[in-house]
């Protein structure tokens, strides 16, 4: 009972410093390496991810913008000047609750220091992800890994983060841009 309890009090140490870095009260701004695995099919790309709060995030690469905003998707395709309008599903769990820190449904193993860096193991059963969240000792994000399936992941490595510094969300605004409006 002493070793759960320890344990617990270990996780929670470690998930109070990464929700307090990465919900900063003036936001924060993460430059990001984005490599993906579907099946035979590997792609990497290089990003801005700028967080207001859990609700108001957005990331940005060369081809694409994509803007959420209390639950409207705003996706920018920059090569076609389309705007798609959408909203999130509720219940879905995405990259962006396990960056702002919304674990509701992420069961999270015990923290391991390695050096100076903190790996954490997790797993959203409900959905069959797993992967883990690597951070520096005061929560600040350097990895995040979510499995999906048999060769299936989105490994997120951040180049440089920044406290404040947010330029793109408060300026996202498409002009002349095709609008495609998915919401029912």
């Amino acid at each position: 009972m002493m070793l759960s309890a320890c344990v617990l009090a270990q996780t929670k140490n470690w998930e109070n410093r990464f929700i307090d870095a990465m919900n900063y009260k003036d936001g924060v701004s993460i430059n990001v390496k984005i490599d993906q695995m579907q099946f035979d099919l590997k792609s990497s790309d290089l990003g801005l991810i700028e967080i207001m709060d859990k609700d108001n995030y957005l990331l940005d690469f060369s081809n694409e913008t994509v803007f959420v905003s209390d639950g409207i998707i705003k996706t920018f395709n920059k090569v076609n000047n389309q705007l798609i309008i959408d909203q999130l599903i509720e219940g879905d769990i995405t990259i962006f609750d396990l960056l702002t820190g919304d674990f509701k449904d992420v069961l999270f193993e015990n923290p391991d220091q390695r050096g100076n860096s903190i790996f954490v193991n997790f797993n959203i059963k409900m959905m069959g992800y797993s992967g883990f969240i690597k951070t520096k000792e005061n929560g600040e994000p350097l990895e995040l890994k979510v499995k999906y399936g048999p060769d299936q992941f989105l490994l997120l490595t951040v180049t440089n983060y920044i406290k404040g510094n947010l330029k793109l969300i408060n300026e996202f605004n498409p002009l002349n841009a095709e609008i495609i409006d998915l919401r029912e």
